[in-house]
């Protein structure tokens, strides 16, 4: 779920933006993986206004994300740069300011495995589809004999 943190009204009650489809590939190359993780978000809000959604998701500390890309309904691919964290955010929210859909994927400051994907303007009855490539080591066990792969039960939240 994508939970609405702002919107141009508010209420005292939490609204989420409901998770509609997870498909998650994995591909292990001997002690390495690469997964891509797709997540289907549609906002059934009733209201005109727009909105800003925000989840957390958790990967294995020793992960790298590699590509990250958020797919539109008008057909839209919004592909991410990587920049300094302070000029990112300063131009999410201009970019919200001008009602412009806009995508902040950022790491946790106090844990490594956590990153935070924030969603915003996002369109009354429309559909965001978030892409997310990423790597990492396999935990090697068995004395080395097996690999050992985790996917986080907690694909959103």
């Amino acid at each position: 779920m994508l939970k609405v943190v702002s919107s141009a009204w508010r209420d005292s009650k939490d609204r989420f933006v409901p998770l509609k489809n997870v498909f998650v590939q994995v591909n292990i190359h001997s002690f390495a993986t690469e997964v891509c993780i797709k997540q289907v978000f549609i906002n059934s809000e009733e209201t005109l206004n727009l909105i800003e959604a925000v989840y957390c998701f958790p990967i294995e500390e020793q992960a790298a994300i590699y590509s990250f890309e958020a797919n539109l309904d008008d057909g839209r691919k919004i592909q991410a740069q990587i920049k300094e964290k302070k000029t990112a955010q300063r131009e999410y929210f201009k970019v919200l300011k001008q009602e412009h859909e806009a995508f902040l994927l950022e790491q946790d400051e106090k844990s490594n495995d956590i990153f935070t994907i924030s969603v915003g303007s996002l369109k009354p009855q429309s559909k965001c589809k978030i892409e997310i490539h990423y790597v990492q080591e396999l935990e090697s066990i068995n004395d080395g004999q097996r690999a050992q792969f985790v996917l986080p039960t907690t694909i959103a939240s």
